[in-house]
C-alpha cells in the first residue's frame, strides 16, 4: 500500500480546485496538507488521466493546519459527485464547491478516488 495518496479538493468558500495530500499511518488515510495554489483551469475535455480507488477509514492528521484557502479544519465527500472539499466542523451542513450539492453531513468517509499520477 502507498504511503502517500493525492486528491483532487475544492474549497467550499473560494470554488478553487487544489491538491490535498493524504497520509496513511497504518490504520487510516489522514488529510495532512492541502496546497496553497490553486490548480490552473483546465481546459475543455482535459483532466486527470485516471482515478486510483482508495479504501480504509479517512480521517485527518493531528498537525493538519487547514484549508489554505478558508481556514476550514475539516473536510466532507460531496453525496452526489463523490469529491472531497473542505467543511468546518462546527456546520452541521455541507454545499460542495464542485458541483453545488448540499446537505447535512453524517456518517465516515470510507472510500475515495486518487490521482492518478503515474
Amino acid at each position: 500500500m502507498a504511503d502517500n495518496a493525492w486528491l483532487n479538493f475544492h474549497c467550499s468558500t473560494h470554488h478553487q480546485t487544489r491538491i490535498a495530500t493524504f497520509r496513511h499511518n497504518g490504520k487510516e488515510w489522514q488529510l495532512a496538507e492541502v496546497a496553497a495554489d490553486p490548480l490552473p483551469e483546465v481546459p475543455e475535455g482535459g483532466g486527470i488521466a485516471g482515478r486510483i480507488p482508495m479504501t480504509g477509514k479517512f480521517g485527518i492528521a493531528r498537525d493538519y493546519p487547514g484549508c489554505p484557502g478558508c481556514g476550514a479544519d475539516s473536510y466532507a465527500r460531496c453525496g452526489n459527485c463523490a469529491e472531497l472539499g473542505c467543511w468546518r466542523s462546527t456546520s452541521k451542513t455541507y454545499k460542495c464547491a464542485k458541483c453545488g450539492h448540499g446537505g447535512r453531513v453524517s456518517g465516515r468517509i470510507d472510500s475515495a478516488n486518487a490521482m492518478d499520477v503515474a
